[in-house]
């Protein structure tokens, strides 16, 4: 860090100390304002020093004092410089990859930018892919665009890790804006401009559209109805889980971080507010984190059916309440009841339990006690239809269906919570309107006998 120019460091005040033979001393010194460009005079706290005099009267200061109050004066100094101009003092020099990321990521948190399911994805890609390619102690001003596209280029197009790609880029993009805000690089500095996520060919674009079709984002009702009761099969409160998720649109983590307080049964309505918080985001006492955007926050109304099984879930956690001395009752709605995991009866389910449900295999590891755990069910291969089945698909299964009803796409986006311009709700509404237009097409000639 560079430092800012203080003038001689001098005793300002002296007074008694409560500890015998002792006196406390408070220093003074000064440096320029930037802004005025007159003395802008600074004080320390009080030091507590042993009562003896020099020639000149003034206390004794032991070389190791001298030192002490010297950090701590110019320490005192660059914080109210950097306070005053609003300003770092940092050095390009002195500012490395991980010491920026480390601020970056702090700034963030203090001004409660960023979900703590956001924050733990971040990190989890700078530990392990961003220092794959970028060494930590990497000067700032060093690392060029040809590095990092190589490593983007890692990912995809030459594989096939396309959302990783994209999501490193946004990263280094708004870790570079916020280095260029603290004026710790200059604007030319800024590698990525030139960086970007470079599409397949196009044979391998139009593979790519022919597997990934919109329909196997949503659910249509006979698909619907057959997960549901494979489900219900082997676990009844998963079912009811993804059953209001469908009749909500709500994301699985906002479904999982509902709170009784949140449900009015007299007015029907839900407030969202909340999501279910992964571990590295939130103490297991709270599991509680904030929804992922502004438009998350909203209040919806709830149908008849959700309301229902709402009922259902908070009856039987009543019913725990009374008769399990290890539920711990906190307000959650959607529970975990394991007798096998006792310690964690009340808390709410973690939405990577649900999907390792849905999707790991029947079967898992050997426990301990030598007995075959089961994990999952496998569903996918369980099914009369080739879709993938995880929590997800439940929320986009709702936007279709509120699409079928004729909803103006603009309500369907408010009441899920989604920002407008939403890529893959505009593209599952605008595929069943399309579909519907198609069949009012066919009807048109019927018109006229």
């Amino acid at each position: 860090m560079n430092n800012v120019k203080i003038s001689n460091i001098t005793q300002k005040s002296i007074r008694d100390s409560s500890k015998k033979g002792s006196k406390e001393v408070k220093f003074r010194s000064s440096f320029k304002n930037p802004l005025t460009t007159k003395r802008r005079e600074f004080l320390s706290e009080w030091y507590t020093i042993n009562e003896n005099y020099d020639d000149k009267g003034n206390i004794k200061i032991s070389s190791q004092l001298q030192s002490i109050v010297k950090r701590d004066m110019q320490n005192l100094a660059n914080k109210i410089y950097q306070n005053i101009t609003k300003s770092s003092l940092h050095s390009i020099e002195n500012i490395d990859f991980k010491t920026i990321w480390n601020e970056w990521e702090n700034d963030r948190i203090q001004k409660k930018k960023v979900a703590p399911k956001t924050l733990a994805g971040e990190n989890g890609r700078f530990k392990n892919h961003l220092l794959k390619y970028i060494p930590s102690e990497s000067r700032l001003e060093n690392i060029r665009s040809e590095l990092i596209q190589s490593m983007l280029d890692t990912y995809y197009p030459l594989g096939n890790q396309k959302r990783i790609a994209q999501s490193l880029k946004s990263d280094l993009s708004s870790l570079y804006k916020f280095a260029i805000k603290k004026n710790y690089i200059l604007p030319e500095q800024n590698p990525m401009p030139y960086v970007t996520v470079e599409e397949k060919g196009l044979n391998e674009q139009l593979e790519q559209l022919a597997n990934n079709s919109i329909e196997n984002h949503y659910l249509e009702k006979d698909e619907l109805n057959e997960v549901l009761t494979i489900i219900r099969k082997y676990n009844q409160q998963y079912a009811r889980i993804l059953e209001f998720q469908v009749l909500t649109g709500m994301r699985i983590g906002e479904v999982l971080g509902l709170k009784s307080s949140a449900i009015s049964f007299e007015t029907g309505l839900a407030t969202i507010r909340r999501t279910r918080a992964t571990h590295g985001g939130a103490s297991q006492d709270d599991y509680e984190g904030d929804v992922k955007n502004k438009q998350s926050y909203r209040t919806i109304k709830l149908s008849s059916k959700a309301l229902l099984l709402l009922q259902e879930e908070m009856e039987i956690n009543q019913h725990h309440i009374i008769i399990n001395p290890a539920y711990k009752d906190k307000g959650w709605i959607f529970t975990s009841k394991s007798s096998n995991k006792s310690d964690y009866n009340g808390t709410p389910l973690h939405y990577s339990v649900i999907n390792n449900f849905l999707n790991s295999s029947e079967t898992g590891k050997i426990t301990k006690t030598g007995h075959v755990k089961k994990v999952g069910i496998n569903i996918d291969n369980k099914l009369s239809f080739n879709k993938h089945i995880s929590t997800h698909i439940f929320r986009h299964t709702f936007v279709s269906h509120m699409a079928e009803q004729g909803v103006p796409l603009i309500a369907v986006q408010r009441y899920i919570g989604h920002k407008s311009g939403s890529k893959i709700t505009e593209e599952i509404y605008t595929h069943i309107t399309k579909k519907m237009s198609d069949t009012i097409t066919q009807s048109i000639d019927t018109i006229i006998d």
